[in-house]
């Protein structure tokens, strides 16, 4: 199989990191062109096997699965730039919102979908939000999400949900991290633990929580109810937690829906 990528930034770059780790170079041949030199550089000095084109259309031509990752204002002119390297037989690979799988139907003679990923990719983990259009058939939705469990959970979502679903798959490792940074500084505070302690603790407890809610079958209630004694320290913690929580997601939400009308676009900044 020979995937192209058209751009090799912040997810794009990623991408091609996690499809050169999960998958042999005797199974998958990967091509990618950038508009940096250096950036492609820093790919295929870790993974040689990754080829460079010198253009998207060169790119294009050398591909069956293409993955266009550029920024959200240059996605259209690129599709323009490339259409007439672009085979009816070829998968077309969007990882941005800029423009609607409608969009890309009429412009594109071949199969589309569109995918958001995440960061937690760079661990072969999470979730890839997915979405195909009308002339991916259940065979090619299952070829396509097929690759992508190589590096994660392909989660199918509706295009109208995209936002508040990458909100919760794509933006959220961040929201999280904040909020398990302060909980490790607040040890560091009252507790008078050294800093790297208090990030290990938060660390490995994290790790833990997510083995139990994605491998062991725990839900969000049943850890609360196992762990929150009633009456107990935690329960009285979680008292703490209730007032300062309430209705804080829901401005969040509000607030990154939004900024993403404002630009136009449910991209994300770290794309």
């Amino acid at each position: 199989m020979r995937i192209g990528f058209i751009g090799t930034g912040s997810m794009g770059g990623m991408l091609v990191r996690a499809f050169s780790q999960s998958t042999p170079p005797s199974e998958l041949q990967v091509v990618a062109c950038n508009r940096s030199p250096e950036k492609l550089a820093q790919i295929t000095s870790r993974f040689p096997h990754v080829e460079t084109a010198a253009s998207p259309e060169e790119t294009v031509s050398r591909s069956d699965i293409v993955f266009l990752c550029v920024k959200p204002g240059d996605a259209k002119g690129v599709i323009q730039q490339v259409l007439p390297y672009i085979r009816e037989n070829h998968y077309f690979i969007s990882i941005n919102s800029a423009v609607m799988l409608e969009e890309m139907e009429a412009i594109l003679p071949c199969r589309v979908s569109k995918i958001i990923p995440s960061i937690t990719q760079v661990g072969l983990s999470g979730v890839t939000l997915v979405m195909h259009g009308s002339r991916m058939h259940t065979e090619e939705r299952r070829f396509i999400e097929g690759w992508l469990e190589r590096i994660s959970k392909p989660i199918v979502v509706e295009e109208s949900d995209l936002r508040v679903c990458s909100d919760l798959s794509s933006c959220g490792p961040a929201f999280l991290a904040v909020m398990l940074r302060e909980f490790a500084m607040a040890a560091v505070r009252q507790g008078g633990i050294p800093r790297d302690l208090a990030d290990s603790l938060v660390k490995e407890m994290t790790m833990g929580v997510g083995k139990l809610l994605t491998e062991e079958g725990f839900e969000f209630e049943d850890i609360i109810r196992r762990v929150a004694v009633p009456g107990g320290i935690t329960a009285e913690g979680i008292k703490v937690l209730h007032p300062s929580l309430h209705g804080v997601f829901d401005q969040l939400l509000v607030t990154t829906r939004s900024k993403s009308k404002h630009h136009g676009t449910a991209e994300h900044d770290h794309k």
